[in-house]
């Protein structure tokens, strides 16, 4: 059975050197890797598996891609309403401003070290994809200086510097992740398959937002 879209559903496969349709298998596959700790509250979950159910379904119906990420984002605004319930409603009784929103809780969440750039699971490798993008910049230009037509790039000796980790993610997800779900929430055209990326980055909110206490 072949999905029913817009867009065929396809990826590169380093085998054959050619892009190959997404099968049903993989696809589920893909958003069953996106799971939430033991410690996030059942409520939680059962909002996150059922954006992951409409990513599966997705295979069949295109333009469930966006509606997905809708649930997911959604999920994670449930999330934060969910663990800062409690404290946002001891702060409006004693006058301080109660957060609305999804931009106003991650930065409440923020603000009280529940989310950090620091705890993503991602960190690392990226800062080390930093450090290799340098390396091979240093050896174009010892190529360049020596006059070489060749350099052979030797990464095992490469270590990640501080300014590697110099990357606030959390501060880019404030800014785009709430406009992207008043996009959906206010009615929207997007139509894209591009979705397992906000999976990603839910999920990892989530899972730190409900992370025990260390």
């Amino acid at each position: 059975m072949k999905p029913i879209s817009e867009t065929d559903i396809s990826r590169w496969d380093s085998g054959t050197g050619e892009f190959r349709s997404v099968t049903a298998s993989e696809q589920l596959a893909d958003v069953a890797s996106f799971e939430l700790d033991v410690s996030v509250p059942q409520t939680v979950r059962v909002h996150f598996e059922t954006a992951k159910n409409l990513y599966a379904y997705a295979w069949f119906v295109y333009r469930f891609y966006p509606v997905a990420e809708q649930q997911a984002l959604t999920s994670l605004e449930f999330a934060l309403r969910e663990r800062l319930g409690a404290e946002l409603a001891q702060s409006s009784r004693e006058g301080a401003r109660r957060s609305r929103g999804l931009k106003n809780l991650l930065e409440e969440a923020r603000k009280r070290q529940l989310i950090s750039n620091e705890r993503f699971s991602w960190t690392r490798e990226r800062a080390l994809q930093r450090a290799r993008q340098r390396a091979e910049f240093q050896q174009i230009e010892e190529m360049q200086r020596l006059e070489l037509t060749t350099v052979e790039i030797d990464y095992s000796n490469v270590e990640p510097l501080p300014e590697d980790f110099d990357q606030d993610w959390i501060g880019t997800f404030i800014a785009t992740l709430p406009r992207i779900r008043n996009a959906y929430a206010h009615g929207s055209g997007i139509l894209h398959n591009s979705v397992l990326h906000t999976f990603e980055i839910v999920s990892e909110l989530i899972n730190q937002i409900f992370a025990p206490a260390r």
